[in-house]
């Protein structure tokens, strides 16, 4: 086949015209195909008559061409002429707000500019990350910016691979990238790249700008490490693009420092342009971690274009001989503790609950907490999150030690904490021990939200009770005018069941107290448990019981406590008060404004029935299980006997028990928690369950060893810790030596960084070098990342071990976003470059964004090869009728011409075709007694005859061939064929001689 139309090579691929064939070899068998065709079917078809011959040689012909083009896969073109843009635009914090305002109008009257109808336009914005405003669309002719994520970062290869995600399929498409070239996130050039491998090039707007008069507190450089009463020296250090003056402020652990000759907590300072220097002497008074912060104020607010940039931080480590950090209310329960500790040189600081830290920081100016018979609910829900993070995360110590009002019998069920303890507070359900009943009576709780409230509360309530206590809840139902149980008092088990019920508590305003109250008696009295106690939560309204009723409280040993909500005055108040006073209850008035304190009383009300938890009894001595644990080497057993404990249970894992009391319940219990570790005892430190430990001789080796065995290593003086910073991540490498001071190599370090907003993620190192180790902190947020690590590695000598550890921090006070003081515009063009972009003119009206010069016009591609197949098969049908069918072409056009003509000429076609049929007939028969010389019998059909004829069939008539006359044999009396029967048989002889005639005339069959 020769070439016809525009035929082109497409990635090996060839069209013609709007066709093009994806395997393009088939149809070189088109010539071969054709010419077998013509050569072996010529003479195959040499007995049709001209016209047949003819169409069978073109059908034939046309069969293989089709089946050549179905094999070349066929596909159906169509090239779009529309073009899509869209516009990539930076919206983070480098960029002016007035830029960015200015550039939406831009794009809103260039979007207006030689765009053709079905032209499209969209736009994507980047800060941090990139984010779709409107997919590229024949509507869109404005940008409408609403960017959700965080803008103090530039992210332009997300932007750019956002705009690739959502380019049009069927259009040519080209990107615009606005933008100062400022990036912070990625790498724009490699996106780039991938724009030019795809053909779509990048036009560029650029953002130019230069701050003319800018300050930058570039890095506040303090001593990693420090002893305690040394001075260290602070160094500022802050870049000035021109002479500015300002005020200078810093502060240690948010409290001022003192400057100057005079003491004060600012000082004025005068920067030139570039590097300016400042140097300060401050004394380290107490140990721990001292954050400092250095702010620069300008006098002239022109002359610091920037004010995000204007602090910077670091954090030193203080170190000391050991701090420990005591929170307990009663000093009988802790002073023989803090005793031994004092002989052992560990200093100890003393707190009472209200006065624990309220930050991860303040926690880590400590190498061990030490939490003596204290509460949950002495602590709020932040102070013990920075509790468990402080031992997770930090690597601090933290100690527990028992009384009456410590583990689960003071409500730390449930609690951040107690994931950081080694044992499980609430104990298994195979221990005896008794029960604790709780009854909680709701009332309705006016106040905003008081639906939410209620239910908060009934859920703080059960989650600090055991799987083994019993909880109760009733109410008033309005609908059916009585008191009935939401929750019938029952074991929590698993809790699901309670939790659901409070979920449908209706909160009705019952009349009257007394229903309730006998509701909850009745069940109490029945109930088994050890500790019985009412909680009722109302505004005070209901009718006060009887006396009597409260006597009946009194005798069973029952105690009501009142919770006062949205009181209607003193009387209201004093109403609960008289129902809670009579049962040893307590009263609280909750004012509306400090509503977020009710979950607190309610978990500390419910600590009344844990009192189950604690054993008391005969003394005796706790059994030593005989873990090889370090704080238990050179103490001798058995320890002293107590008689008195908090029952827990024993966590499984890597927690180690060395000491049990009855029914093998954990007594001291110890375990690594993250990078930090913690010791659970839980009997107490005092003369109430262990008078016998006091005076025991190892009583101070026991504490000591185990409380340093808790408290954080003191930093190493053989590690030294460098930070780079690279862009949103920080490289820290550690350089070890061992005791000789040569480098320490194949340490095994593990280590925590603890995040500005309280996450925690493991640092692991890798050995890059000799005694080098390095590994990669994510320090997106601005803040302070406070870092713990600790280390061991093999001697010299076998069975050897260095250990270490070592704490640094991280400060990054504001996204590298805020250095930015000029645009970055050859970043761009190099963009421009690589995929053949253009440079925007700042006249809009000149933009022309749907340029389609160079321009690769999208093909849009359907697969056909499955039509010309159907097609090809359908012709080899044809095929095969052109050649078994005679093909009259009279017959043809008498068929066409009866589409067009009435029913009387089709009957009068038909009768002449009938007549035809007949005389060719005849001749034959003539011709063939002529040339044989025998006389036949001439038979003729009488008009009658032919009247009872049958029509010839479409069919034969077609072929030229008389159809069958039908001629009734008649017989004689005898049953002999008549005169008749003699010519019938004289007419079928002549029939099968005229079909032979005829036959010869036309030649062989195909």
């Amino acid at each position: 086949m020769g070439q016809t139309g525009n035929m082109t090579a497409v990635l090996g691929s060839i069209h013609v015209g709007p066709i093009q064939f994806d395997q393009p070899l088939w149809l070189a068998l088109v010539p071969i195909a054709v010419g077998l065709t013509v050569w072996i079917g010529w003479k195959s078809i040499s007995g049709l008559g001209s016209f047949a011959k003819y169409l069978a040689f073109g059908v034939r012909v046309l069969v293989i061409l089709l089946i050549c083009f179905a094999l070349g896969e066929p596909q159906w073109r169509n090239e779009s002429k529309d073009v899509a843009v869209t516009v990539v635009m930076d919206v983070s914090q480098s960029v002016p707000g007035s830029e960015q305002t200015k550039l939406e109008k831009y794009f809103e009257l260039a979007a207006h500019q030689a765009r053709q109808t079905d032209d499209r336009l969209g736009f994507v914005t980047i800060g941090k990350e990139a984010y779709v405003q409107s997919v590229p669309s024949r509507r869109t002719d404005k940008m409408e910016r609403i960017h959700i994520g965080a803008q103090d970062g530039t992210n332009l290869a997300g932007g750019l691979r956002m705009a690739m995600a959502i380019a049009a399929q069927d259009a040519a498409n080209r990107v615009v990238l606005v933008s100062d070239g400022r990036e912070t996130v990625g790498s724009v050039i490699q996106a780039a790249e991938a724009y030019k491998a795809a053909g779509v090039p990048i036009d560029i707007l650029p953002i130019k700008y230069k701050h003319q008069s800018e300050v930058i507190v570039d890095r506040l450089d303090v001593p990693a490490t420090a002893r305690m009463g040394d001075p260290v020296s602070l160094k500022v250090v802050m870049t000035s693009t021109g002479k500015a003056a300002g005020m200078l402020r810093i502060t240690q652990n948010d409290q001022p420092v003192s400057l100057g000759e005079n003491g004060e907590q600012s000082i004025h300072v005068e920067l030139e342009p570039g590097a300016n220097v400042l140097q300060q002497q401050i004394k380290m008074p107490k140990a721990g971690p001292q954050e400092f912060k250095a702010v620069f104020s300008p006098d002239t607010p022109a002359d610091d274009a920037i004010q995000q940039n204007n602090q910077q931080g670091a954090v030193t480590f203080v170190q000391s001989k050991g701090r420990v950090l005591l929170l307990g209310e009663d000093i009988s329960e802790y002073q023989y503790l803090v005793d031994v500790l004092g002989q052992a040189k560990i200093d100890v600081e003393i707190r009472s609950a209200d006065r624990a830290p309220t930050s991860l920081t303040e926690f880590n100016a400590f190498d061990a907490v030490i939490l003596v018979d204290e509460p949950a609910n002495n602590f709020t829900q932040a102070c013990q999150e920075h509790m468990k993070q402080y031992v997770h995360d930090s690597g601090g110590g933290l100690l527990m030690i028992g009384g009456p009002n410590s583990f689960g019998a003071g409500g730390w069920i449930g609690s951040p904490v107690e994931d950081a303890l080694p044992i499980k507070l609430d104990p298994p359900s195979k221990r005896q021990m008794p029960k604790g009943a709780l009854v909680i009576v709701i009332h309705s709780v006016e106040l905003p939200q008081g639906v939410y409230w209620g239910k908060k509360v009934c859920e703080a309530a059960v989650n600090s009770l055991s799987r083994q206590d019993m909880v109760g809840i009733n109410e008033y139902d309005g609908g059916r005018g009585r008191t009935v149980w939401t929750h019938p008092l029952a074991t929590i088990g698993d809790g699901t069941a309670v939790k659901r019920a409070i979920q449908g508590l209706a909160f009705g305003d019952m009349p009257d107290f007394t229903p309730s109250l006998e509701l909850a008696l009745s069940s109490l009295q029945k109930c088994d448990a050890g500790q019985k106690h009412v909680i009722m939560i109302s505004d005070g309204d209901p009718a006060a019981p009887p006396n009597s009723l409260l006597q009946k409280f009194i005798t069973s040993g029952i105690s009501i406590s009142t919770v006062g909500m949205a009181t209607h005055g003193i009387a209201m108040d004093n109403n609960l008060r008289s129902i809670s006073t009579p049962t040893k209850g307590v009263h609280y008035h909750v004012d509306p404004a400090n509503v977020a304190s009710l979950p607190q009383i309610f978990i500390k009300e419910a600590n009344t029935v844990r009192r189950s938890l604690i054993w008391e009894g005969a003394g005796f001595a706790p059994a030593s299980t005989g873990v090889p644990a370090q704080p238990m080497r050179g103490i001798g057993t058995p320890v002293p006997p107590i008689n008195g404990y908090i029952v827990t249970a024993e966590r499984e894992g890597l927690a180690m028990v060395t000491l049990r009391g009855k029914e093998n319940d954990p007594i001291m219990s110890m375990w690594q928690y993250g990078a930090g570790r913690t010791v659970a005892f839980t009997s107490d430190v005092s003369t109430r369950w262990g008078s016998a430990w006091t005076a025991w001789p190892q009583f101070k080796s026991f504490w000591e060893q185990h409380v340093r065995w808790a408290m954080r290593p003191s930093g190493s003086a053989f590690v030294r810790v460098n930070q780079t910073q690279m862009g949103d991540k920080t490289k820290v490498t550690v350089e070890a030596l061992d005791p000789k001071g040569e480098r320490l190599n194949f340490a095994n370090f593990r280590g925590r960084v603890a995040g500005p907003e309280g996450a925690g993620d493991d640092l692991d190192l890798r050995q890059i070098g000799p005694g080098l180790y390095e590994a990669m902190v994510d320090t997106e947020k601005a803040g302070s990342y406070v870092a713990s690590l600790r280390y061991a590695a093999e001697g010299e000598n076998k069975g050897e071990i260095v250990e270490g550890s070592v704490q640094f921090a991280i400060s990054r006070p504001f996204a590298d976003e805020f250095r930015v003081l000029e645009d970055n515009t050859p970043l761009l063009e190099q963009v421009r470059l690589i995929t053949g972009g253009r440079v925007l003119p700042e006249e809009p009206t000149l933009a022309d964004l749907f340029n389609r010069e160079k321009m690769t016009m999208p093909i849009a591609t359907r697969a056909i090869w499955l039509f010309v197949a159907v097609l090809s098969i359908g012709m080899f049908l044809m095929d095969v009728a052109v050649r078994r069918v005679r093909i009259d072409p009279e017959m043809i056009a008498a068929g066409v011409g009866k589409l067009f003509k009435g029913q009387k000429q089709v009957a009068s076609q038909q009768i002449d075709t009938l007549k035809v049929a007949r005389d060719k007939a005849r001749r034959g028969m003539e011709a063939r007694t002529a040339s044989k010389g025998v006389a036949g019998v001439k038979f003729e059909a009488s008009d009658e005859q032919l009247r009872r004829a049958k029509m010839p069939t479409e069919t034969t008539a077609a072929v030229g061939v008389a159809a069958p006359i039908e001629i009734k044999e008649t017989r004689k009396a005898d049953g002999t064929p008549g005169a008749d029967g003699d010519g019938m048989s004289r007419l079928l002889k002549a029939k099968k001689r005229a079909q032979d005639d005829i036959g010869e005339q036309n030649g062989p069959k195909s």
